[in-house]
């Protein structure tokens, strides 16, 4: 098998950048370890804070965003890190070229069900400022911590997926990664529906028909509720994940945020062959207006995103 260092000295990019996608590989297998004990530690609950989103922070994200602000202090390449846990960007004493955007723990609200939650990251030039296009990207990815400990990367070549050995190292189990253009199912958080606008009840009800709708085949419905977990078996047999704009999260732009969610995941998505939309334009193509910038989400299929896109164009 491919090991990831050296499937990263294979790819055209320069080592630099190489060792910020390993820093977070490491910092991925570090939190790994300790979510496998924190039940056992008694890592769990809130740690009586909130972070900048307005959310109350757990022990395991405040945990992890510490992780990965150590092993990429310890990276020279790496100068800033924009978090979902911390209020202001990191400017570290290195001079490196690159910024990280992340979430550290994606999903930590299924921490005490035992669901699959992950890391996610951007890696973006440092000298581009801290509110770039999605396009700007370099790298993106992120790394799910289920049954394995999955890592998913694109440097914009494709996307490659490694799985953690039990002696601590990615190993290859998936290159160029296509996502189907077809599919039948879709995830979204229905308990929320007395609060979509009128394209997602359209392309949802459209879906509940069945064979009687538009698509003319019968659909399933899945939902997990850690985008890391949906999107990652959306990037491995196919779907849509549907987060859009509606009205309980319209004052603030939408629900998940751009520079360290959608931004990555739309990258990750577009290199595999599918499509990352807000509804009405392409989530890569949107210039931020801070670095906790909210925005709706929906992506997966092309043929999917598709429909949906159509319904916007409807009105």
């Amino acid at each position: 098998m491919t090991e990831l260092a050296q499937w990263l000295s294979q790819q055209p990019v320069d080592s630099e950048l190489g060792s910020v996608i390993a820093s977070m590989a490491a910092a991925g297998a570090e939190i790994v370890d300790m979510l496998e004990q924190a039940p056992i530690e008694g890592l769990v609950g809130l740690v009586g804070s909130v972070n900048v989103q307005g959310e109350e922070q757990k022990q395991l994200d405040v945990i992890s965003n510490d992780i990965v602000l150590k092993h990429l202090r310890q990276n020279p390449a790496v100068s800033i890190l924009v978090s979902e846990e911390l209020d202001e960007a990191v400017h570290m004493e290195n001079q490196g070229a690159y910024m990280v955007a992340t979430d550290p723990l994606d999903g930590s609200s299924n921490l005490d069900v035992n669901v699959t939650v992950g890391t996610i990251f951007s890696v973006l030039r440092a000298n581009g400022g801290l509110t770039q296009p999605g396009t700007a990207q370099l790298a993106a990815g992120y790394i799910a911590y289920g049954p394995a400990t999955t890592l998913v990367v694109t440097v914009g070549s494709g996307v490659a997926v490694f799985t953690l050995d039990k002696n601590g190292a990615f190993q290859m189990t998936h290159e160029n990664v296509r996502v189907p253009e077809a599919s039948a199912e879709y995830a979204i958080n229905t308990a929320r529906e007395r609060f979509w606008d009128a394209a997602t009840k359209g392309y949802v009800a459209e879906n509940v028909a069945g064979e009687s709708g538009a698509a003319g085949k019968r659909y399933n419905m899945r939902w997990i509720g850690s985008m890391v977990a949906d999107v990652h078996r959306i990037l491995m047999r196919g779907g849509i994940f549907l987060y859009p704009l509606d009205s309980e999260t319209a004052s603030k732009g939408g629900r998940l945020r751009l520079l360290y969610e959608a931004n990555p995941m739309a990258m990750v998505m577009e290199q595999a062959g599918a499509a990352a939309i807000t509804g009405r334009e392409r989530i890569l193509d949107i210039v931020p207006s801070g670095i906790h910038q909210r925005v709706p989400v929906i992506l997966g299929s092309s043929e999917e995103v598709r429909r949906v896109e159509a319904w916007y164009a409807k009105g």
